[in-house]
């Protein structure tokens, strides 16, 4: 393919359906041909939300953030485009004028006419930031960097739909439903479910936008997770609770687990810390103690309740909360062998994959530790392929 080649949107016609785990007929988006790239179209429903970024030729929605580096402005793709179907703003609702910007191999870039926004050199060291971005610290990193808990970061972030021909080249989600049967058996049989989350900020759904609350307004990942359960297994008997906390860590979460969690006499548990203990150091021995302890208080409590313990991402390896949290996932793999009725969700691995093909602001709202939009999508995704055999567009 030629790295020059610019692409066009083009009006195109199609439809897809959502999958099913009935085993009934699945309309697929894994693979296509060149002459279904040409009826393929834009939209953007939950069936495009929650797509296997892993698997599907056609990306929905990619956000990313140009940036200026190297004397060119520009962001980086998860996968190199065959056809550009639709570039929008943050909030999907404005389309792009092709004019605007091109695109050579997974790179867009902003053309010299372009009224995009985008970040600075200086910006991305914490320099020269307008008014309601900070700095973030940079006790043993080579510079600062620029952060916000606010909507400033995700707002220079626009959403490209295209379609591919390359491959994921990393470990994939998976359906771990053979380690949880009490829970997939309530499904299937349209059960009453209760399901818990447990964890720090990442677990109460920082930073989607409906958290910002700015448009498109998608769910916070544990909201989408129940809400896309009963679309797809086809009942509403499924209800959740979130008790989970910012700034904490596994230790908090040992603390308080009778009150947080077990009170409410849950069927399935995520339990998603990390982020803070890596940060904070904690030994992985002491780390996984944590979440051994609060399994084991689950299932004391109710010895049919299942858990799924959500390895955390990772930080922007720029900030100074990125320290020890990939030191966790082995032992985590380890441990979580000696239990039935427990499985592990690696979101460690799926987020350091992204920031391998990547930029941190193209994935994280605040530049350091929070999902914005596109990766909340992949925590939601990865979790209904955990919990669904067949999940698939």
């Amino acid at each position: 393919m030629n790295s020059t080649k610019r692409f066009f949107l083009l009006p195109l016609l199609a439809s897809l359906s959502l999958c099913a785990c009935n085993g009934e007929s699945i309309s697929s988006i894994s693979s296509i041909s060149s002459s279904t790239q040409e009826e393929i179209t834009y939209m953007y429903e939950d069936e495009q939300k929650y797509q296997k970024f892993w698997e599907d030729k056609v990306i929905y929605n990619e956000t990313v953030c140009l940036v200026e580096e190297g004397g060119e402005i520009f962001g980086t793709l998860l996968y190199e485009p065959v056809k550009i179907i639709s570039v929008r703003d943050y909030t999907t609702e404005k389309e792009i004028d092709p004019s605007q910007y091109r695109v050579e191999g997974n790179k867009i870039i902003r053309t010299e006419e372009s009224t995009l926004p985008y970040f600075t050199e200086e910006n991305m060291r914490g320099e020269n930031l307008p008014e309601g971005y900070a700095i973030d610290t940079y006790q043993g990193k080579e510079h600062p960097i620029m952060f916000t808990e606010g909507s400033g970061i995700v707002m220079h972030q626009i959403n490209v739909t295209y379609t591919h021909e390359d491959t994921w080249e990393a470990t994939k989600p998976a359906y771990l439903g053979d380690n949880l049967p009490n829970t997939i058996e309530k499904l299937k049989n349209k059960e009453h479910l209760t399901i818990g989350f447990y964890g720090d900020s990442i677990m109460t759904g920082c930073n989607a936008s409906s958290k910002l609350v700015i448009p498109p307004y998608l769910d916070d990942f544990p909201t989408a997770t129940t809400k896309m359960l009963k679309k797809i297994y086809g009942y509403e008997d499924i209800e959740f609770f979130n008790h989970s906390k910012g700034g904490t860590l596994s230790d908090w979460g040992k603390t308080n687990i009778d009150v947080n969690v077990n009170a409410y006499n849950p069927d399935l548990v995520f339990l998603g810390f990390g982020m803070n203990d890596g940060t904070w150091q904690i030994k992985p021995e002491d780390f996984v103690y944590n979440i051994e302890f609060m399994i084991a208080s689950i299932k004391a409590r109710n010895q049919n309740a299942e858990v799924i313990v959500v390895s955390t991402i990772l930080a922007n390896p720029d900030s100074t909360q990125d320290a020890g949290q990939k030191e966790y996932l082995a032992p985590l793999k380890e441990m979580i062998a000696n239990y039935e009725g427990v499985a592990l969700l690696d979101m460690t691995s799926y987020s350091e994959y992204l920031l391998s093909k990547k930029r941190s602001v193209d994935i994280l709202a605040n530049n350091i530790n929070h999902p914005s939009d596109f990766l909340v999508r992949g925590y939601t995704s990865c979790i209904l392929t955990a919990l669904c055999e067949d999940y698939t567009l």
